[in-house]
């Protein structure tokens, strides 16, 4: 597994906003499940999880462009 600060989003041969769109919804669910999974076997806390999706999601993306 990367470490969290090494993936930047997901990649997608998308090449529509519709298909962007419900690849994205796709992505954040299945990071959803697997987060949760590892929460209920206590490899991570749920704040651990939280700041997994968050920099994920949000912060290295947005680093990425500066």
């Amino acid at each position: 597994m990367l470490p969290a600060n090494k993936q930047i989003g997901f990649l997608s041969d998308a090449y529509g906003v519709e298909w962007c769109y419900g690849k994205a919804l796709l992505v954040r669910k299945q990071m959803a499940r697997v987060l949760a999974d590892k929460i209920d076997s206590g490899q991570y806390s749920r704040e651990d999880a939280l700041a997994i999706a968050r920099a994920i999601l949000f912060e290295t993306p947005q680093r990425f462009w500066e």
